[in-house]
């Protein structure tokens, strides 16, 4: 998550579905940020035009609000997490994943540093969220990929490893973790790959549910969750993407 993004319509989709399936007694959210330094090269983060569309007001018009006054005013994660646009008890880990800066070389001193930034930095992530049933990962690019398969390569603060992820996930209901699809393969196959490879190394005795979230830019999100909640997740969900918040959202996917 870079603080350009914020307000825009990814940001609508994540929190109305955080708002819609976890804001119950009960749960207490910690949202882990991933949050990685703004970069200028593209475009991305200017897709605001939903705010003025009924369509996504028909869904959460106060959460149309809150996020019309990020775009206005401040686009920062700081400003999110003040707006309270998830219940008052979530927990939020900003600290910043830029350890390449630091330790820009690719010499085996600097590898060992960013090596150890990195371990430090899931630690007090995990400490962070300690007290929270659920907790929502935002990576920059999503999970994991070959080409950037180590903790300290230069864009490795951009993806939640699957060995972190399994280490926010321990002792909770629910973790949902942020994912961006590529273009060069159909997205469909992407989540189911990406959700089976979750449920065999993080949620084995669990359930595990994919779906896309497509305005502007195919983007998906990941629950792995314990069997007991799958359940209430489930339905939930179906709910969800039966209501007027159903706008944006297809290739629902469990497994």
């Amino acid at each position: 998550m870079q603080d350009r993004y914020a307000g825009d319509v990814g940001d609508f989709g994540k929190f109305s579905l955080l708002r819609t399936i976890f804001s119950g007694a009960g749960n207490k959210i910690g949202v882990v940020w991933y949050k990685y330094p703004d970069e200028f090269h593209n475009g991305d983060g200017r897709h605001t035009n939903y705010l003025t569309a009924d369509t996504y007001k028909a869904c959460d018009e106060v959460l149309v609000q809150k996020l019309s006054n990020v775009v206005a005013s401040d686009r920062t994660i700081s400003k999110l997490e003040s707006l309270h646009l998830l219940p008052e008890n979530t927990i939020y880990f900003s600290a910043e994943l830029n350890f390449h800066a630091k330790y820009p070389s690719q010499t085996m001193l600097d590898k060992t540093a960013k090596t150890t930034e990195r371990i430090n930095w899931l630690s007090n992530a995990v400490d962070s969220v300690k007290d929270c049933n659920i907790t929502f990962l935002d990576p920059d690019n999503g999970l994991e990929i070959k080409s950037v398969a180590g903790i300290n390569q230069k864009k490795s603060g951009k993806f939640a490893y699957y060995s972190e992820v399994r280490e926010l996930f321990k002792g909770k209901d629910a973790c949902v973790i942020y994912h961006h699809l590529n273009m060069n393969e159909p997205h469909e196959s992407q989540i189911k790959f990406r959700a089976a490879e979750l449920k065999a190394k993080i949620a084995q005795d669990g359930s595990v549910f994919g779906i896309r979230y497509s305005p502007y830019s195919p983007r998906a999100f990941f629950i792995c969750a314990t069997k007991d909640e799958a359940k209430i997740i489930k339905k939930k969900l179906n709910n969800y993407l039966n209501s007027p918040c159903g706008i944006g959202w297809d290739t629902y996917f469990e497994i």
